[in-house]
């Protein structure tokens, strides 16, 4: 932050784009690691909108996703959860890194051992239990006893999210315990069939579009060429004769010998001179002016 005059939120995005430019090696110590280990883990906390919004982390995603089965959890702090509010805050990140990763996806609600997820297992699968929620929680009417906008707002969230809950994993775990790392697992590799049934054939039609779309730019380019050549033939038949390769001249030229002078060290009208570190010498064609 200091080397580069930036702010915290400045400093977190440079040092993600310094970061990307050496990704590759990141991705070569995984593929050695790759014998011996079942799962590799890339933690990344508290950067939800840099991976989510900026071309860094967009750049990492499809950098993995393109070479090692991938899967997305993200991590739900449960206690911090309970408010509707802030329950559907978290929706609506989730429902954003889904669509813009377009990975399998996991909910994994963490530190159960302080707060079951149970709750919120039933809010995605019953609507009318987080309506219900969201009524009981305070702040949800005004003075006069009409639901305020944020009410309206997440109730009809709520409607829309319910199609988006129903393709989504939900698991529940707990660091503190190592409650519930099993399902979380079985989550994961459940994901990757999902990835090599869905994601790689996706995957593989992007590449073919992007390559087709290359070389029909080069071969438009090309057309182009070739047409500007023949409007300049056409209008100056003259000037194309005389583009023709002279092979005659060629082959004369083949057995004489060229001489190369290498005037290099030479100076030339106009070189600069520093005199400051110049020396009189009798080889120097420099005429010195007398000191007043």
């Amino acid at each position: 932050m200091k080397q580069y005059n930036l702010g915290p939120n400045g400093g977190i995005l440079t040092a993600l784009n310094l970061f990307t430019t050496k990704f590759d090696q990141v991705l070569g110590l995984v593929e050695k690691r790759a014998d011996t280990v079942s799962h590799v883990i890339l933690d990344t906390p508290g950067q939800i909108e840099i991976f989510t919004w900026s071309a860094s982390g967009a750049i990492i995603t499809d950098a993995v996703a393109s070479s090692l089965p991938t899967v997305v959890a993200y991590i739900i702090d449960t206690p911090r959860t309970t408010a509707p509010a802030t329950f559907m805050s978290n929706m609506l990140y989730a429902c954003s890194i889904l669509y813009k990763t377009k990975l399998p996806f996991i909910l994994v609600f963490n530190k159960t051992d302080v707060q079951p997820h149970a709750f919120a297992l039933e809010w995605m699968q019953d609507f009318e239990a987080f309506q219900a929620a969201l009524a009981s929680h305070s702040g949800t009417r005004d003075a006069e006893g009409e639901p305020t906008y944020m009410n309206s707002l997440m109730n009809s969230m709520s409607l829309v999210l319910d199609e988006f809950y129903k393709h989504l994993k939900a698991v529940g775990v707990s660091s503190m315990t190592g409650d519930g790392i099993k399902e979380f697992f079985d989550a994961v590799e459940t994901s990757r069939d999902e990835y090599e049934s869905s994601y790689l054939p996706e995957l593989e039609r992007v590449r073919a579009a992007r390559e087709k779309t290359l070389q029909d730019a080069k071969a438009d380019s090309m057309n182009r060429l070739m047409k500007d050549l023949a409007v300049d033939r056409a209008q100056n038949p003259d000037a194309a004769l005389l583009d023709q390769w002279e092979a005659e001249e060629d082959e004369d030229q083949e057995g004489e010998d060229i001489d190369i002078v290498d005037r290099s060290d030479d100076q030339w009208p106009g070189q600069y001179i520093d005199v400051t570190r110049a020396r009189r010498h009798g080889a120097e064609d420099i005429n010195w002016p007398r000191p007043g």
